[in-house]
């Protein structure tokens, strides 16, 4: 199998796995956020995204996801017959956080499962980066994590019943250089999911953390990032920054796809996984045997 080929379709007449449970998604108006909650919605599985668009911080080595990106994903979701809200939110606000959550139990009545996607990154050397850009960074991508999960898990704990994954990073294993403030929040974010496995593994409640690699969304298929493989050419193209970092992976892949990551984590929230909390998966075309 090609391994840029689509992933498998479910086969026809298929019942859908996750019919009428609800899930929360933050940064879903694209790339991994998107796939999970239209992977979702294909399994039946009504939605609350939010997704801060515009209001990231300046610097990020991509360009900002908008409001039409988000309506996309709400259109895509609907289209699958499912009930999808989409908000515009902050996951660094506390009481943002907690908005979203309990957007899901006043519209639907329960909440089965949470996503947590919203991740940014500020990239430079220690030296160089601010104060105000490492605090944007972890309070995005650890701060905002916990803003979310706490109040899902007063939901979840007190049904007796509940899924989380939090979308991680290679990053959350080893050291990047340049990228200090994104790889101390994906650290403290396996450090946050796993004490969260602990607290509430009696009443039921799964916590987990996937690890994608390099994959194939704005925040690396950017043109900041074409000059970055390839800073030889004036006006590098997605094909040269494939061609440049085709052995990123011992797999031979400069990045694998969201759709990878949303059949991981579509898994995590089955009932095959039950038992399954507390732990890491990597999702990186093998570059995970390079390390520990």
């Amino acid at each position: 199998m090609n391994p840029h080929d689509p992933m498998p379709a479910p086969p026809p007449g298929a019942p859908p796995r996750f019919g009428g449970q609800a899930a929360v998604i933050t940064g879903a108006a694209r790339g991994i956020g998107r796939a999970i909650a239209l992977a979702l919605a294909r399994e039946g599985c009504d939605l609350v995204i939010g997704d801060v668009l515009e209001g990231l911080p300046d610097g990020t080595p991509y360009p900002k996801a908008t409001q039409a990106d988000l309506d996309q994903t709400i259109a895509a979701a609907v289209a699958s017959g499912v009930r999808c809200i989409g908000l515009r939110m902050d996951v660094r606000e506390a009481n943002e956080g907690e908005a979203l959550i309990e957007k899901a139990r006043a519209s639907f009545g329960r909440l089965d499962f949470l996503i947590a996607d919203a991740a940014v990154t500020l990239e430079g050397r220690m030296t160089d980066l601010s104060p105000a850009q490492f605090d944007a960074v972890v309070r995005t991508n650890l701060h905002g994590v916990f803003h979310v999960v706490a109040p899902a898990l007063r939901l979840m704990t007190e049904a007796g019943r509940g899924r989380i994954v939090a979308i991680g990073s290679g990053a959350g294993k080893h050291a990047e250089a340049g990228a200090g403030p994104y790889v101390a929040s994906k650290f403290g974010l396996i450090g946050l999911c796993k004490t969260a496995a602990l607290e509430v593994a009696e009443q039921g409640v799964t916590v987990n953390v996937v690890l994608p690699g390099p994959t194939d969304t704005p925040m690396m298929s950017s043109p900041q990032r074409f000059r970055q493989a390839v800073p030889d050419k004036p006006e590098p193209t997605r094909d040269d920054y494939l061609e440049a970092r085709k052995d990123a992976t011992p797999m031979g892949l400069a990045w694998i796809r969201p759709e990878d990551v949303a059949a991981v984590v579509l898994f995590l929230l089955s009932e095959e996984a039950r038992f399954i909390s507390g732990e890491t998966i990597s999702i990186d075309a093998a570059d995970c045997a390079n390390w520990t």
